[in-house]
């Protein structure tokens, strides 16, 4: 049979928040003594980008396709325990205890079309004359991002579109969009509040509905051979009003949109950083391109305190955002209720362990 290996950790989501401590135990069975040359714990956080360019040029009259590979790696916390030495690992269970306290600064756990930032745990068996047994499992990271920290997230938000229809001589009045929200900044389960004024001073064209989105953008950094960088978007939690605004005439809309389970937005220089902007789509028929307005925001854990409706299911202990003294800087969370462990089994295929 193959070695059987158990990750219990002091939670059972997996998920820890900058500066907390990740701690926990491994079971290890063996079904025969092993000859090893050290069995030790591996902790690793780390970011990783990766991608490919083509490049095509004419050598002599024959085309030449050249593959240029980017690369880049961050590495915020790697932590090595020692458990067991060289010599004869009896066959049955050990067990192996490790604590690893994350640094405040360690960005949160993502992935994208490009690299990721992951946070692992390994048990590494290194075996005489054979390959290395290693097990392993990931962990989920969060950045704490504490918004009161940052005064300028209280000021109200607003952005303007003026669109026109056609062009001269036969161009219609412009239809001019004002989108306001309260805040910059939210945390999951908050509800941004937007009032859109629209002026539709076009004489033949009738607007037919409003579409709002937060969009994730991620940017992924690489070092080698050079600096460079691509991005990605994501898209969360469309929704769509049928809100008639007939030419000639003015409207006030009011909506809102609920921020889902996200991670946090980046405040550091990183091979990945993540952002946010809420999109605001206006329909202008099918024969004209739609008015966009897009508006920036920070996505934070610990949420404004000035806020009169607090999110029921931020990932941050409640009340964290009140009462904070002067110097509180850090954007740290107490300390979670340590809740039962959970066992997570891994195991190697048949015949890894011979």
């Amino acid at each position: 049979m193959p070695s059987n290996c158990v990750f219990l950790f002091d939670r059972s989501n997996l998920v820890y928040h900058s500066g907390e401590t990740v701690s926990g135990s491994i079971i290890l069975t063996t079904t025969s003594n092993k000859s090893v040359n050290a069995i030790y714990i591996l902790f690793e956080g780390a970011a990783n980008v990766h991608w490919r360019k083509r490049h095509t040029r004419t050598v002599n009259g024959r085309r030449m396709i050249r593959i240029k590979h980017f690369y880049g790696r961050e590495v915020y916390v790697c932590k090595r325990i020692n458990v067991f030495g060289k010599g004869e690992l009896p066959a049955g269970t050990h067990t192996y205890a490790f604590r690893v306290p994350l640094p405040e600064k360690c960005p949160t756990s993502c992935e994208g079309s490009y690299g990721r930032i992951a946070y692992e745990v390994l048990l590494v068996v290194d075996r005489s004359w054979r390959f290395n047994n290693e097990y392993k499992k990931t962990v989920t990271v969060l950045q704490t991002y504490n918004l009161n920290m940052y005064p300028e997230l209280r000021v109200p938000l607003k952005s303007e579109d003026i669109k026109y229809f056609c062009c001269w001589p036969c161009s219609s009045g412009p239809v001019i969009s004002t989108l306001t929200m309260p805040f910059g900044g939210y945390a999951p389960g908050q509800r941004i509040h937007y009032v859109l004024h629209i002026d539709n001073q076009s004489r033949g064209y009738d607007l037919t509905g409003i579409e709002v989105s937060l969009v994730q953008l991620k940017v992924f950094t690489a070092t080698t051979p050079h600096h460079e960088s691509r991005s990605s978007t994501s898209t969360y939690c469309t929704t769509y009003q049928a809100e008639l605004v007939r030419r000639l005439s003015k409207r006030i809309i009011n909506g809102s949109l609920v921020i889902p389970s996200v991670p946090p937005s980046s405040r550091n220089q990183r091979a990945i950083r993540l952002f946010y902007h809420i999109r605001m789509v206006i329909k202008t028929g099918i024969c004209h391109t739609d008015s966009v307005i897009e508006i920036p925001i920070v996505i934070g854990t610990i949420p404004l305190a000035q806020r009169a409706e607090t999110p029921k299911n931020v990932a941050t202990p409640s009340g964290a955002a009140a009462a904070l003294p002067s110097n509180y800087d850090t954007g740290r969370s107490p300390q979670p209720r340590v809740s039962p462990g959970i066992a997570l089994e891994v195991s190697t295929a048949p015949g890894a362990n011979k």
